[in-house]
């Protein structure tokens, strides 16, 4: 039997090869079932979260709940990565805005530090303080009514905290919130 898959394999190889020689390109899959990335980012807030905490999971789909009775019109949705690497290279490059992820984590990816020193540092802001070491974070491209918007549903909802002054600062949408000033814009 060991034999025949290593033939099989090969026989496999050898056929894809002559195919991509011969100008078939089999299709690719992206990392997620969307073909129009973008344009479901658009339509959607996407909530960042990563498996390598589990509770980043948890936590960002009671905020999706939340948001879906505070402000259906965001159509919140709960985006899953891998690792906390792969949400630091998302909010890096602004495909992704907000995430939930620990004070800790996101100190490491202000700073580009362990384990994030493989990536530039990713600029974050602070929309909210959430349970147990976790924060609501931003990029700084996130429009500031959005900021407050999310802030005040979250606040509603109560499930989200106003931050207290740190190294990381408050998004200037979210701090007009939670200084009682009207929704930016």
């Amino acid at each position: 039997m060991g034999t025949g898959l290593s033939r099989r394999a090969a026989l496999i190889g050898a056929a894809m090869a002559g195919a991509l020689a011969g100008g078939f390109a089999p299709p690719l899959s992206a990392h997620t079932p969307y073909r129009q990335w973008v344009v479901y980012r658009q339509k959607h807030l996407l909530i960042g979260a990563h498996r390598g905490d589990p509770r980043t999971y948890t936590i960002a789909k009671s905020l999706v709940a939340a948001l879906a009775e505070e402000l259906p019109d965001a159509k919140a949705r709960v985006a899953r990565g891998p690792r906390p690497q792969r949400i630091a290279s998302l909010m890096g490059t602004a495909q992704m805005m907000i995430a939930v992820i620990s004070d800790s984590e996101a100190a490491a990816m202000v700073a580009s530090s362990a384990p994030f020193e493989n990536y530039r540092p990713t600029p974050l802001r602070r929309l909210g303080v959430l349970r147990d070491g976790y924060g609501l974070y931003a990029i700084p491209d996130l429009p500031d009514e959005h900021a407050w918007m999310v802030a005040d549903a979250l606040t509603h909802a109560g499930l989200i905290r106003q931050p207290l002054p740190g190294a990381i600062a408050v998004h200037p949408g979210a701090e007009a919130y939670w200084h009682g000033e009207p929704v930016p814009g």
